[in-house]
């Protein structure tokens, strides 16, 4: 278990775009051989585009969630971390903290754009135009939960890769027409439970 909690960690993440310390998780470095030697597993071609993998237990309000932290690189170049969230954190309880809320606690849609499945049961949202949050809603009656944390790299070849995805796998949405897709019948609660929090 790291002593980090899931807020500060996000919030580490964000100011780090996607780069965070090794000692968060009691590592000395985030090299290959460290990886193996703390027991991450290794995805994907290590002489291509890979990634070390391992889940740790963080704190999150008075229970513990899983996180799996994931550093990302190409051949030996490293190109920055990604997150992995089990144990259901909802996305409007993310949104209400900073850095996407207000100082009054609002939260800030000025700063996120929303993207959705057609049927509101998948999405992410972008943003400031960096990182990337996908969240998904486990049953017609949950909230959306938070599935993943991610950041596009500061690497030419795979620079905009989250975002890429995202907008090749999602349509996006305004403000505007996320309220009138909630008034339409039929519309999925965990949305309409965002739309109030907007």
């Amino acid at each position: 278990m790291i002593s980090t909690d899931f807020h500060q960690l996000v919030e580490l993440f964000i100011e780090g775009s996607g780069n965070l310390q090794p000692s968060i998780f009691e590592l000395d470095s985030f090299s290959e051989s460290v990886f193996i030697s703390a027991g991450f597993e290794l995805i994907g071609d290590p002489n291509g585009f890979h990634s070390f993998e391992k889940a740790y237990d963080v704190p999150y309000f008075r229970r513990k969630i899983t996180v799996v932290f994931k550093q990302y690189f190409f051949a030996r170049e490293s190109l920055g971390g990604g997150l992995g969230i089990a144990g259901g954190v909802r996305l409007t309880s993310l949104l209400r903290k900073q850095p996407f809320a207000t100082s009054m606690g609002h939260v800030d849609t000025n700063r996120m754009v929303f993207f959705f499945f057609e049927d509101k049961s998948d999405g992410a949202l972008i943003f400031d135009e960096k990182i990337v949050i996908r969240f998904d809603q486990w049953s017609k009656r949950n909230s959306y939960m938070v599935s993943t944390v991610e950041c596009d790299f500061d690497n030419v070849q795979f620079n905009e890769i989250a975002k890429k995805a995202v907008r090749e796998t999602f349509e996006p949405s305004t403000h505007d027409s996320m309220i009138r897709d909630a008034k339409q019948r039929g519309c999925s609660r965990a949305f309409n439970r965002l739309i109030e929090k907007l």
